[in-house]
């Protein structure tokens, strides 16, 4: 059930999709979604803990298993 686990949490939520549309940058993510940068770090430490994003030397991707899940969100019109 991690559809339910991210979509339960903005900040999560907000955080998924910018890495599932190739932001790498947390602090970019932060800004343009006007929240704290401390938030967006411990989302993308509970993504990383559930196995849904990793980290690259150039910033986070989705893994494979965080691309699937995204798949069921879109196409469930969750997202």
């Amino acid at each position: 059930m991690e559809e339910g686990f991210i979509i339960s949490n903005k900040i999560r939520k907000a955080v998924f999709v910018e890495i599932a549309a190739g932001e790498k940058s947390l602090t970019r993510i932060a800004k343009k979604h006007h929240l704290i940068e401390q938030a967006v770090k411990n989302a993308i430490e509970e993504l990383k803990e559930h196995g849904l994003v990793e980290k690259k030397e150039d910033g986070y991707i989705l893994t494979d298993y965080g691309m699937k899940i995204y798949g069921k969100l879109k196409g469930s019109n969750a997202l």
